[in-house]
Parts: C-alpha cells; structure tokens; sequence
C-alpha cells in the first residue's frame, strides 16, 4: 500500500475549512432559530392584543348595558315617585351623563331624549284628515328641506299605490338599483329615510334631528319637553317667535288644560298634545383603550304602572357626544 503524504499546509487549509462549514451552519441554525423565536413572539403577541382587545370589547359592552339598566331604572323610579302622569326636562332621565371616568381605564357617556317630543312620522298611516301631513309640510319647508320630502314619506308609509304629489310609489322605486318596492307600513327605524328617491342625506340628516318614529300611530306631543319648531308646526296659526319664547321658559305643566290657558294659541290642537311620555331613547357609548360601543336603546314605560319595556337595541348608531336630551337630534 502506498501512502500519500499530505502536505502540513494543506492539512491545516482542511482543517481551516472544516471549522469555516462548521460556523456558518451555527451560523444558519442560529438565524433560523431566531427568525422561529421571532414569529412565535410575533404571533403571541397577536394572540395576546386579540385576546385583551376581545376582553376590552367586552367589558365596553357591559358598561353600555349597565347604562342601559339605570336608564330603566330611572324611568320606573320617576313614574313611581313622581307619578307616570307628568315628564318634564328637569326630571332625573332628562339629565345627560357627562363624561364619566371609568376607574381610569375608559370613558362612558349617555343620554335619554323623549320621544313625545317630535312629530311621530308613523302618525301618518293613521292620518284620515291629512293633519299629520300639513305640519310635516310645514317643519320640512321652516327647514327648508326638499319639497317633494313630505309627499315621498307619505306614499313610503301609507298603505296604498297612489302618488301623492311629488311623491312615488312602487313604480318609481322599481326602476332603480337595486330594485325595490314602497313599504306601504309604517317605519321601524329613521333609517329608512336613506330608501326614499331624490332626497339628499343632507336633508335627511337635517329632518332625522326634528322627527322620530313610534310604533304608535296617534301619539301626541308632550308640551313640557318639545322644543319651539315641533310646538310651531302644528298650527299654521302659532308663531314661531311665540314657541321659542315658551320654550324659554321652565316648563312643567300638570296639564293639556293648563298649557292652552296659559298659552290660547295652542286651543285649537289641544287634542295632539300630552304632559307625559311613553316612549323614550337611550343614547350610551363606552370606551374602552381602542374598544368602544355605542348602543342606543328604545323603551316603553306603561302609562298605568310606570313598567320599562325595552323593546328594541342597535349597536350600529353613531353616537353623538354632544347631544342634549332637549335639544339635539336623534
């Protein structure tokens, strides 16, 4: 056997590169473990925001509902103690929950506006002498809205196909994309408005802050709690000027006989007007870090026995932080 002398020089260069394959595999194992570890602490840390994020949802969300239940609360208290038979913006719902710390951890915010204190629009499915009609007329040209506004509300609410007006009907509403019909019923939600054809949201914004929708069909409007536009648009014969300077004034009247003596103007739709409510809104939002939950609440509190009905709840209203309960929108 013949042996083959290895230079020490090139022993040496093998060597050398045994350990040079040897450190960049360290090197490769090391890179891959730490782009592993890098994922894995990635998405733990996803899995740990998802989690707190789920958890702050939550927690808004039963802050807006503990909301919800003092709101119930209040309402049973004040039929109970103050009796059901009298509602006034002084009274204990009617004040607005300002900003409330939430042990340092959020903000929580809410409101009741009453709902007797605007035109009903579901009044006109229930509207034989068109009375209901001719004062949405009149609050839609004082705000100087659309003119075809009214007419297209009508035919959307009441139950036959005939036009009224510049109104449409299922024909109009056929045509467009995507196609659909006219209600014929009265309206669940102001939401609707956003349906009828050739109304701009400009306009349904503006006349959303003045009306409200009651699964009533003759409600009334309360007198203690109406602001000076609804109290005018109910007879051509009352001036605004005149409502304003009522609403001026603290109101509390025990009731419809005493209101139009005091103000005779008022005698002539003294059948259309209240001193007490049944229906009211809740408007709350919670806050939580980046979690927040807006939730708006519809009641009805029975007139006999002051009991709270919570009769329908939508997390989709944008919540408004200004509002007033006797003055801004719903």
């Amino acid at each position: 056997m013949v042996k083959v002398s290895v230079p020490p020089q090139l022993r040496q260069w093998h060597r050398n590169g045994e350990r040079g394959v040897a450190l960049i595999t360290v090197l490769l194992i090391t890179a891959i473990l730490a782009g592993l570890t890098t994922q894995i602490l990635s998405s733990h840390n996803l899995v740990i925001n998802q989690h707190q994020n789920t958890f702050e949802h939550a927690q808004a969300l039963e802050y807006a509902l503990g909301a919800e239940e003092l709101v119930r609360q209040a309402l049973y208290d004040d039929a109970v103690n103050s009796g059901p038979n009298v509602d006034h913006l002084d009274e204990v719902w009617a004040q607005p929950v300002l900003p409330l710390d939430l042990d340092g951890v959020g903000i929580m915010q809410a409101y009741v506006i009453d709902l007797h204190r605007c035109l009903n629009l579901n009044n006109l499915a229930n509207d034989a002498n068109n009375q209901d009609f001719e004062r949405l007329q009149r609050l839609i040209e004082r705000l100087n809205l659309s003119p075809n506004f009214a007419d297209l509300i009508k035919d959307w609410i009441d139950a036959d196909q005939i036009v009224s007006g510049l109104g449409a009907e299922d024909l109009a509403y056929q045509v467009k994309q995507p196609p659909h019909l006219a209600a014929n019923q009265t309206m669940r939600d102001l939401s609707e408005l956003n349906l009828l054809i050739d109304v701009s949201n400009e306009d349904i914004q503006t006349l959303t802050g003045q009306v409200c929708v009651l699964p009533d069909t003759q409600s009334k409007i309360n007198v203690n709690t109406a602001d000076a536009l609804t109290l005018s648009m109910l007879d051509p014969g009352i001036a605004v000027g005149e409502a304003e300077a009522l609403v001026d004034q603290f109101r509390n009247y025990q009731n419809v006989t005493d209101f139009v003596s005091a103000n005779p103007a008022f005698l002539g739709v003294q059948s259309k007007l209240s001193v007490t409510s049944e229906y009211f809104l809740m408007q709350a939002q919670a806050q939580l870090s980046q979690s927040r939950v807006s939730l708006t609440s519809l009641f009805r509190r029975d007139l006999s026995n002051g009991q709270v009905t919570l009769l329908q709840r939508d997390f989709g209203k944008t919540f408004r932080a200004n509002a007033k309960a006797d003055s801004d929108s719903i």
